[in-house]
């Protein structure tokens, strides 16, 4: 019998050990629109590809019939996974309140770039869900959501230094 869980340390109270920084799976429509997206407006780096097959992908409940897996790692290590199936998922549009619907909201970039990354990421079909006023400069803090060219939510902070 172990101690009651009141005596226990916080690493003894733990039960996942993680070992790898998160990893986020995107479904994809067009996946050469969002892999430019994401390499090209949110500075990812592809390090790795791999063709799921069928069988793989059946038994994880991820596809039917297998997929195409590209693990983008972000500049602060962490990895988007996009993940290209041979048919067309189906577009999932965010609410207008984020809030209003279960499941993972948004992806959250801290940057010293606010002004330029929200520029590059319009200028590639992103929209802008927020009032612009929250990212007046000069403010202590500015933040942003827009929707990547899918209807993916992208939230950009930038805390004043």
């Amino acid at each position: 019998m172990g101690l009651p869980e009141f005596f226990k340390s916080d690493n003894e109270r733990k039960v996942m050990k993680q070992t790898s920084p998160l990893e986020v799976g995107i479904p994809v429509i067009d996946f050469d629109l969002m892999y430019d997206f994401y390499t090209t407006v949110l500075s990812c780096t592809e390090v790795r590809r791999a063709d799921i097959d069928a069988g793989l992908s059946s038994g994880l409940a991820s596809s039917a019939n297998g997929y195409l897996n590209v693990w983008l790692q972000t500049p602060g290590g962490e990895v988007i996974k996009l993940m290209s199936p041979p048919d067309s998922p189906t577009l999932n549009p965010a609410p207008e309140q984020l809030t209003m619907r279960t499941g993972i909201a948004f992806l959250t970039f801290y940057v010293s770039d606010l002004t330029d990354t929200l520029a590059a990421a319009e200028a590639k079909g992103a929209v802008l869900r927020s009032d612009r006023a929250l990212i007046a400069e000069g403010a202590p803090m500015r933040l942003c959501f827009f929707a990547d060219p899918e209807g993916n939510i992208i939230e950009l902070v930038e805390i004043a230094a």
